[in-house]
């Protein structure tokens, strides 16, 4: 062996002239660590053969000899995390709530090097804890924040200020609430201190099942008054499932409901203490048309813990029935929760309002979620040609053309990628906008931001959205403005009038006129002499 070099010195200077790719077997490689040398140990995720519905990986490691990178050693499979000693031959990973460390150089034995840490105990001085996370969170300010200047707040000053409170924290949750009141000093949306050292809850959280229905008291009994529907594999909301809406369940409303799996029911409780403990498992409800027994009859069911994606999937369905009514067909209906999985309602609609002249996009009370780009190049696109067939109708080319008018429905409680979407809509000048001022907060987080000693969180901006032409800032504590300013008033909401929704419908009939597809004219069949 030689000698230990003193110094160690990277030659940068074409650097990514040297880099060589591997010859190892292609997969999906989730994370590397170095092993001893000429060894690499990687975390893939493995997936089935023939991967269906909800199907998920399973996370295995593998050593990879560099002499023969071609081969995967297996070493354990189903881990949740690892480390790899810092000589590369040890190895310690979590699997199914346990700790195992091991020799690094081959697959362990079964319950090989398995931790008891029943016994192990940690002295933490709390105060000390709160000093250091209290100057660390504005180390991560400081460092992190997207702007430089951090809009002109001098932090040393602010730091020191808010450090005479320290002495007054008792517990874990006033440090939090310290944290968040200092830092917001700089005045920005998406930040926010949580978790840590904080006890655990109570109590197992409320276990109300529900069956997605609107009740009403009539004869000292509960009557079903609104049954909400459940909306099928091809609606613009996809598929949402609803207890009293499925096959082999005859549930009208104006019914009463009569009994929870054989307990009378009467109006003398609330109707939810007789489904606690119900949640997602199979139970048996009475019901029928009179307010006793006479008739009745008892139906298996399901009862669900959340309802709001249901109530909220119904009022998507009644908005996009009126908009269809009221424009003749000439408009689609898309309604976007969120730009999370709502992204996936978007893509359904526009894929399938293709046809249509016009589409409303409707994201009210839409917090955010990742910025759909992609979206806004969907909506820009036109057809360049088409394909014809022997059968069928011509397909234009690139496919799925987003409708030639769009509306975009906002409100105030819009923020975060809803907002940043609203802003690329018009900035990009896809279409008119309705509705009302979005929340002002398009800022948002980016990368990873450190946590803290104890396991706390702290989120704050690293990014932020500007217009290019160097106008604005873009969103922040402005927010995208609309067009067409229509608030919903009180008056209206009772009267069940949704006055920004009958706008979008006015200005996309305009938009209809004004921006009228452009039909392509095939070219007469060739004859070859």
């Amino acid at each position: 062996m030689g000698e230990a070099l003193s110094t160690v010195r990277i030659d940068f200077e074409d650097i990514g002239r040297r880099v060589v790719d591997l010859p190892t077997p292609a997969r999906d490689y989730s994370m590397l660590a170095p092993g001893k040398p000429g060894v690499l140990i990687a975390l893939i995720n493995e997936w089935p053969a023939a991967p269906g519905l909800g199907s998920s990986s399973s996370r295995v490691l593998y050593k990879i000899d560099l002499a023969q990178p071609a081969r995967l050693d297996k070493l354990v499979e189903a881990i949740g995390g690892f480390e790899v000693s810092r000589d590369g031959s040890r190895l310690l990973y979590g699997k199914a709530g346990n700790w195992y460390l091991v020799s690094a150089a081959s697959a362990p034995k079964p319950d090989e090097g398995k931790l008891d840490l029943t016994k192990m105990e940690v002295t933490i001085d709390p105060r000390a804890e709160w000093k250091q996370m209290y100057r660390e969170a504005w180390r991560i300010m400081r460092d992190w924040f997207y702007e430089p200047n951090h809009h002109g707040q001098n932090l040393t000053e602010l730091e020191a200020h808010f450090a005479e409170y320290l002495p007054s924290i008792t517990r874990r949750a006033d440090l939090n609430a310290l944290m968040n009141r200092m830092l917001g000093h700089i005045s920005v949306s998406h930040l926010g201190i949580g978790g840590g050292d904080l006890p655990q809850p109570a109590g197992p959280p409320a276990r109300i099942g529900l069956l997605g229905v609107d009740y009403e008291i009539a004869n000292n009994r509960y009557r079903f008054k609104r049954i909400y529907r459940a909306t099928k594999y091809n609606s613009p909301s996809g598929s949402v499932q609803a207890p009293l809406d499925a096959p082999g369940v005859s549930v009208r409303e104006g019914e009463y409901l009569l009994a929870v799996d054989g307990q009378e029911i009467d109006t003398s409780k609330s109707i939810y203490s007789y489904f606690d403990g119900k949640t997602n498992q199979s139970m048996k409800i009475t019901v029928g048309q009179n307010p006793t027994q006479e008739g009745a009859r008892t139906l298996k069911v399901f009862p669900i813990a959340n309802e709001a994606g249901l109530r909220l999937a119904n009022w998507a369905e009644a908005n996009r029935r009126r908009v269809e009514e009221a424009s003749g067909g000439k408009l689609g209906y898309i309604y976007v929760s969120d730009y999370g999985p709502g992204t996936m309602d978007v893509i359904r609609g526009l894929a399938g309002y293709s046809d249509r002249p016009g589409v409303i996009i409707d994201q009210r009370y839409n917090g955010g979620g990742i910025t759909p780009d992609y979206l806004i190049e969907w909506l820009r696109r036109r057809p360049i040609y088409y394909y014809t067939f022997r059968e069928g109708d011509d397909i234009a080319t690139p496919v799925n053309p987003g409708p030639s008018a769009k509306v975009l429905i906002v409100n105030q409680e819009n923020f975060s990628a809803a907002e940043t979407f609203a802003f690329m809509y018009k900035v990009a000048k896809i279409g008119p906008i309705v509705g009302m001022r979005t929340g002002g907060g398009g800022i948002g987080p980016y990368v990873y931001t450190p946590r803290f000693v104890d396991g706390g969180n702290i989120q704050l901006p690293n990014r932020a959205a500007y217009n290019p032409d160097g106008t604005s800032w873009g969103i922040e504590n402005v927010g995208v403005i609309p067009d067409y300013e229509v608030e919903i008033l009180p008056r209206d909401a009772l009267a069940g009038r949704d006055t920004q929704l009958e706008k979008a419908i006015q200005v996309g009939l305009e938009e209809i006129k004004k921006n009228a597809p452009v039909r392509p004219i095939k070219p007469k069949y060739p004859v070859h002499p």
